[in-house]
C-alpha cells in the first residue's frame, strides 16, 4: 500500500490527521526508508516560495537590464549628473567664476554672464569686475580677477593704516576720539561737503555774530587760536600736560588753559616777640635743658598712652591737613592748612610764631629735614617750595607741571628731596640747582606715600612707595628700576605708611580700614598676623604713626577719632573723639615726651594729647 503524509495547509486553520491505521503505517513506512532519500514533511504554497526576502527593497530593480561590461562608460543619466550637491557646486563656480557646467547631457559649459535677476546688481557688477574677459573657450584670462582683487585689498589695507595713523596723532598713552573710533570714509567725505553759512555768503543775525564772537574770545582766553594766534597758543609741553591729566581731570584742581603757572608771590609774618633773644640764639633753638631723642633709640625710652586733650591750637581759616614735629626735640610744630599757609608753632608757649603764605591752593603735604632749619611744602597749585624756617625765605620753587601728593628730603643729604606726583612718577630734585636728578616710573596711578629704609650691616638705603594703583613698589636709591614689586588681588591703596623705630618693620593703612605690617628688611613680606582694624579710614589720607618706642601704633580716622593699638597683640587700647565736622588727618608722636601725640583735623584746630 500506500503510505498516508501528515499535510500541513498554512492557509488553514485546522490539521488534518489521518486515522490510527494510517499513522502505524506511516511510522512503518519510516522505519523501513531506504537511507539517501528525503522525506517531505511540509509543502508550502508557491506564493510563500516567490514571496520578497525580509527586509528594505532593493534599489536597483534585479529583472531590469544588467550592467554593461567593464571599461564601457554609459551614457549619464539625468538624475546622476545634477543631483543637489553638484547644482550647488556647479552654482557657486558660476558666481565666482562666470562659468558652470550646463544642465543637458551632453555638458555644455555656461559662460554668459548676462541676466542678473534673482542676484541682484551688486552681485552682476562684483562678477562683472572679476571676470574681465572670457576666451572663446569660455575661459577667464589668467591673472586677470586676481591682480584685481590685489589691487582692492592693498587699498583697503592702505585706508585702515592711515585711519590708525590718525587715530594716535603723536601720543604715546591717548587717542584723539577718545572712547570713540575715527571716522569711517562716508563721515569724512560727508563732512568735507559741509558748507556753513559764511561759506554760502548768508549775511548773519547779530545774535550769531554775538556768538560768534563770544566763542572766539573764549578761545582766546583758554589759548586755542592756533599757531599763529599769538602769545595765547599751547606749547607742545603744555599740550602734553593736558593730554596726560585729560583721564584723571575730575580729581585735579582747575587751571587756567594757555597760561604758564606761576607761583604766588611769598610772605611772611612773624607773630613773636623777638626773633633772637639777649643771647643771641634764634626763635627756632629748642629751650635750655630740653632733652633730645635719635630716631630709633627703644631702650632709653618709654612711652604711654594719653589720657585727655591738653592743648588747643586755633588760627587755620580752613582745614589742617598735616602736622610735623621738629626733628630730635619736638617743641616746634609745623603744619599745614587747606587755606594755603604753612604755620610754625611752638609746643612749650602753645602759640604760632610764625606763618608762611606761598601757595594759592591748598597744601597737601609738608617736611622738615634733617636738622629743621628748613622744610619742604607742596601744594595743589602744583608748586614745591623749600622755606627756611627761621626767616621765612624762599629758598628756591619747583614744578614739573603736576600734582604734588608728597614731599620727603633724602635722610643722607639735605639738598636731594623726592615727590610723589599725579603722573604716576616719583621725581627727585637737587635743591642747590633746581634740577631733576632721577625718575621713578613704574607706578599706574598717583604716588600717596614715601619711606626710607636703612638696611642693617650698610646694605645701602632703599625707598618704599605706594600708589592708587594698590601695589607697593621698594626702590634702590638713584636706580630707576624697582627690586622689589608687591601686588595681590586683596590689596588696596595705602596712603600713609610708617616706619618702626627698630627698623625691622614699617605699616601702612589701607583703605579698606585695616593697616597691614611688612618686613623692612630684604624679603619685605607681609606679616599676615600681625593686623590692626577698628577704624574707618576709607577714602581718606588719615597720617599713621609710631610712638618712638615701638610698642603703640597711633592712627586718624575718618570719622575724627584717634586710635591707639598695641604693637605686639594687636588690641586696641584707647580711643578718642579727637575733631568735629570731618576726618582727623594728622598724627605724629613726640620724639621726647613720653605720652604726647599731635592730631589735627578739617576742623582747623591742632590738638595736643
Amino acid at each position: 500500500g500506500t503510505a498516508a503524509l501528515a499535510v500541513y495547509n498554512p492557509s488553514s486553520s485546522a490539521r488534518h490527521t489521518p486515522s490510527s491505521s494510517s499513522s502505524a503505517a506511516s511510522s512503518a513506512l519510516a522505519l523501513s526508508r531506504p537511507r539517501g532519500e528525503a522525506l517531505l514533511m511540509n509543502n508550502p504554497l508557491k506564493s510563500q516560495l516567490l514571496a520578497p526576502s525580509a527586509g528594505p527593497h532593493a534599489l536597483s530593480d534585479p529583472s531590469g537590464p544588467k550592467p554593461q561590461s567593464r571599461g564601457d562608460v554609459g551614457k549619464a543619466s539625468h538624475d546622476d549628473a545634477f543631483d543637489e550637491s553638484t547644482f550647488t557646486r556647479e552654482r557657486t563656480r558660476f558666481q565666482r567664476e562666470g562659468r558652470a557646467m550646463g544642465p543637458d547631457e551632453r555638458g555644455t559649459e555656461v559662460t554668459e554672464i548676462a541676466g542678473l535677476s534673482g542676484w541682484g546688481e551688486r552681485a552682476g557688477k562684483k562678477r562683472a569686475e572679476t571676470v574681465e574677459a572670457v576666451d572663446g573657450a569660455g575661459g577667464v584670462k589668467d591673472g586677470d580677477a586676481g591682480r584685481g582683487r590685489r589691487k582692492r585689498n592693498r587699498a583697503a589695507r592702505e585706508e585702515r593704516e592711515a585711519a590708525e595713523r590718525e587715530c594716535v596723532d603723536g601720543s604715546d598713552d591717548e587717542a584723539r576720539y577718545g572712547v570713540w573710533g575715527p571716522p569711517t570714509r562716508e563721515e569724512r567725505a560727508h563732512r568735507e561737503e559741509e558748507i556753513t553759512d559764511v561759506d554760502k555768503g548768508v549775511e548773519l543775525d547779530p545774535l550769531q555774530l554775538a556768538e560768534r564772537e563770544y566763542v572766539a574770545e573764549r578761545n582766546r582766553q583758554r589759548g586755542k587760536e592756533g599757531e599763529e594766534g599769538g602769545s595765547g597758543g599751547l606749547s607742545e609741553a603744555e599740550k602734553f600736560d593736558r593730554l596726560v591729566e585729560r583721564k584723571m581731570s575730575h580729581l585735579l584742581p582747575p587751571r587756567v588753559e594757555g597760561e604758564e603757572p606761576t607761583p604766588v608771590e611769598a610772605t611772611t609774618v612773624f607773630h613773636g616777640a623777638e626773633e633772637f633773644d639777649y643771647r643771641g640764639r634764634s626763635w627756632i633753638a629748642p629751650p635750655s635743658g630740653a632733652d633730645a631723642a635719635e630716631w630709633g633709640d627703644v631702650d632709653h625710652h618709654r612711652c604711654y598712652i594719653p589720657k585727655k586733650c591738653v592743648g588747643r591750637l586755633t588760627g587755620h581759616n580752613k582745614g589742617v591737613n598735616r602736622v610735623r614735629l621738629f626733628p630730635r626735640t619736638g617743641h616746634l610744630i609745623l603744619s599745614g592748612g587747606l587755606e594755603g599757609k604753612c604755620k610754625v608753632w611752638s609746643l612749650p608757649q602753645k602759640k604760632v610764631m610764625r606763618t608762611y603764605i606761598g601757595h594759592s591752593a591748598a597744601v597737601r603735604d609738608v617736611a622738615f629735614n634733617n636738622d629743621g632749619t628748613r622744610f619742604l611744602s607742596c601744594s595743589f597749585d602744583r608748586f614745591v617750595r623749600l622755606w627756611d624756617t627761621e626767616t621765612g625765605e624762599v629758598k628756591g620753587t619747583y614744578t614739573n607741571r603736576r600734582v604734588p601728593y608728597v614731599v620727603k628730603f633724602y635722610p643722607h643729604d639735605d639738598n636731594t628731596f623726592v615727590v610723589g606726583c599725579s603722573d604716576n612718577k616719583i621725581v627727585a630734585y637737587d635743591s642747590t640747582s633746581g634740577e631733576i636728578t632721577q625718575e621713578y616710573n613704574h607706578h599706574l596711578a598717583p604716588v600717596n606715600a614715601i619711606a626710607f629704609v636703612d638696611e642693617r650691616g650698610g646694605g645701602g638705603t632703599k625707598m618704599i612707595t605706594t600708589s592708587d594703583d594698590k601695589k607697593v613698589l621698594v626702590w634702590e636709591w638713584d636706580i630707576g628700576v624697582p627690586v622689589k614689586y608687591i601686588s595681590d588681588p586683596t590689596m588696596h591703596s595705602m596712603p600713609s605708611i610708617a616706619l618702626h623705630p627698630t627698623g625691622q618693620f614699617w605699616a601702612g593703612s589701607g583703605l579698606d580700614n585695616t593697616v597691614c605690617v611688612y618686613q623692612a628688611g630684604d624679603r619685605f613680606a607681609l606679616q599676615r598676623k600681625k593686623k590692626f582694624s577698628g577704624h574707618v579710614v576709607a577714602g581718606y589720607a588719615c597720617d599713621l604713626n609710631v610712638s618712638p618706642d615701638g610698642q603703640f601704633l597711633a592712627s586718624g580716622d575718618g570719622e575724627g577719632r584717634l586710635f591707639v593699638w598695641d604693637w605686639r597683640r594687636g588690641r586696641t587700647l584707647g580711643k578718642f573723639r579727637a575733631h568735629d565736622g570731618g576726618p582727623a588727618t594728622g598724627c605724629v608722636w613726640h620724639p621726647v615726651e613720653p605720652s604726647t601725640i599731635v592730631t589735627c583735623g578739617w576742623d582747623g584746630i591742632i590738638k595736643i594729647w
